[in-house]
């Protein structure tokens, strides 16, 4: 349980030094290519398969380099991918999981979601190849896959889930960047006073309105309320009040207009809401830090006007400014491979310093590796706001227990549809707590 815990806490070690990038291999014998652990792979044609959510077209670059380099050095390996959008992916997945035709390279969250693949005996155990390699990559993104004292993946990305603006809004109507909630509300006030809506949300598949939750449950109750309910400690509750006040504040904000008309039938993953922000119909949208290679991808004209800023801070709330919501993706390897060496040599490609420098100048994105140099204004904010930090929330619907986690979107998308009280949705969520974690101590 500790070390499970490791995925959420990743406190001080994202305060670590920069270090070296990957160091490199010895080279092979003639006619051989070597694997991390210089072990001679074999010439025989192999064919590795891997799903994964890298669908835009810059992230796709960057995917595509990295299998290049790796055909190249592998030419008997030939690598088929099959890019999908974030909840198809999840639900094929699982289906074939189920079948027992499951890749031989996945992705992943880490928490519940990965740890039920784990219960199944359908991820490879990799710990002993990942330690070997660890100190190229920071602890805090390694630790987001690592289960009951063993990791399961090795991150690919890294980062914050901040509130995104558009500069150019911000400046025709004399806005500053706000450090407290009330400044925020200030902003919105003005920019519906002048017909903007001020958050764009595509809600349809639950997670992105969750992140305004988990955001707003963070600054009332801070990470100790959190951490409590979920450890079952003593006076621990998902009916905390802070929860509550989390669902009372969106559904004032529902009334208020905060949010497009109907945004619980806009879908995020195909790209209704952010259509809404590129348009410039809406000023900010709150999402994952996959956001900025879909901006730079879809609308390069709204990047160039593209600014983040941490979730402020709320009068009275115990959370604190350097508490960040976040999380990362990593690769797992299918325990039903037939080229288990091969699988964690092409994760290697897909997560090494030439993979994260490709990522930080194609993509605007912050990997889990070290040693890459980042100079883009953006993306070097991103950077900082992570190793800043002296907190990082996971995202609830991947760290939860499955069941827990999906009543938590469930329960998030009505408080957005204003189908169900804020006291309703706590509760609901305490009384699954209680079934999928046990009563508090």
């Amino acid at each position: 349980m500790k070390r499970r815990i490791m995925a959420l806490l990743v406190v001080t070690t994202m305060l670590t030094t920069l270090l070296a990038g990957c160091g490199k291999q010895d080279a092979p014998a003639a006619g051989e290519k070597s694997t991390s652990e210089g072990v001679a792979s074999s010439e025989e044609p192999v064919t590795l398969s891997i799903w994964h959510i890298e669908n835009d077209e810059v992230r796709q670059e960057v995917f595509k380099n990295a299998i290049a380099r790796f055909e190249a050095d592998y030419p008997h390996i030939t690598v088929e991918q099959v890019p999908m959008e974030n909840d198809p992916y999840k639900t094929s997945l699982a289906t074939s999981m189920a079948a027992g035709e499951e890749p031989d390279i996945f992705i992943s969250w880490g928490g519940g979601w990965l740890q039920s693949f784990v219960d199944e005996g359908k991820v490879l155990d990799i710990d002993e190849k990942i330690n070997a390699v660890s100190d190229e990559y920071y602890e805090a993104a390694l630790s987001l896959f690592e289960l009951d004292g063993k990791n399961y993946a090795l991150p690919y990305r890294c980062g914050p889930a901040p509130v995104y603006y558009n500069k150019a809004i911000y400046e025709e109507y004399g806005l500053e960047v706000p450090t407290t909630l009330e400044e925020l509300e200030k902003n919105c006030e003005i920019l519906l006073e002048n017909g903007i809506i001020p958050f764009a949300l595509g809600n349809s598949s639950q997670w992105p309105g969750a992140l305004t939750f988990i955001w707003l449950s963070l600054r009332e109750g801070g990470q100790q309320t959190f951490l409590d309910a979920y450890l079952r400690n003593e006076g621990g509750s998902f009916a905390d009040e802070s929860f509550v006040r989390a669902g009372e504040k969106i559904q004032e904000w529902v009334g208020k207009g905060y949010y497009p008309e109907g945004a619980n039938g806009i879908n995020y993953d195909t790209g209704g809401s952010r259509m809404l922000f590129y348009t410039g119909q809406t000023a900010h949208i709150i999402q994952t830090s996959s956001f900025i290679s879909n901006c730079k991808s879809e609308a390069p004209e709204v990047y160039e006007n593209l600014g983040l800023f941490n979730y402020p801070t709320i009068a009275g709330g115990k959370g604190q400014a350097d508490e960040i919501l976040g999380g990362g993706n990593g690769y797992s390897i299918s325990a039903s491979t037939a080229h288990p060496e091969e699988a964690f040599e092409l994760t290697r490609y897909l997560s090494n310093k030439d993979y994260g420098q490709d990522m930080v100048d194609i993509a605007g994105l912050f990997t889990g590796v070290k040693g890459v140099e980042i100079t883009e204004p953006l993306t070097k904010q991103v950077e900082e706001m992570v190793l800043n930090s002296s907190y990082i929330q996971n995202f609830y619907d991947q760290f939860l227990p499955t069941e827990l986690g999906n009543l938590h979107k469930q329960t998030t998308y009505d408080l957005f549809g204003m189908s169900t009280t804020p006291e309703q949705a706590a509760a609901d969520m305490e009384a699954q707590a209680v079934k999928d974690l046990g009563e508090a101590k």
